[in-house]
């Protein structure tokens, strides 16, 4: 005879239908919140550039404006 083991991380929630639409509300204002804390964090955006090899390396050629200026490269999975 097998035991079942009930894992403490499964634990089922029940909501109606009233508490689930301000439940996604709420998540929804938290959301927005977060977004605008980033766009503020990360006051300039540089979409679709390339990186370009050099060498054994890599560069990527950013606007001149961007010159001197602290970056953090996010790189996407193709």
């Amino acid at each position: 005879m097998k035991k079942t083991r009930k894992r403490k991380s499964e634990k089922r929630i029940e909501l109606s239908s009233k508490e689930f639409r301000v439940n996604l509300e709420q998540l929804q204002k938290d959301v927005t919140k977060v977004y605008g804390s980033m766009k503020r964090m990360v006051p300039h955006a540089v979409k679709n550039v390339s990186v370009k090899r050099f060498g054994s390396s890599a560069h990527i050629i950013l606007p001149k404006e961007f010159a001197g200026k602290k970056a953090t490269v996010f790189i996407k999975r193709n």
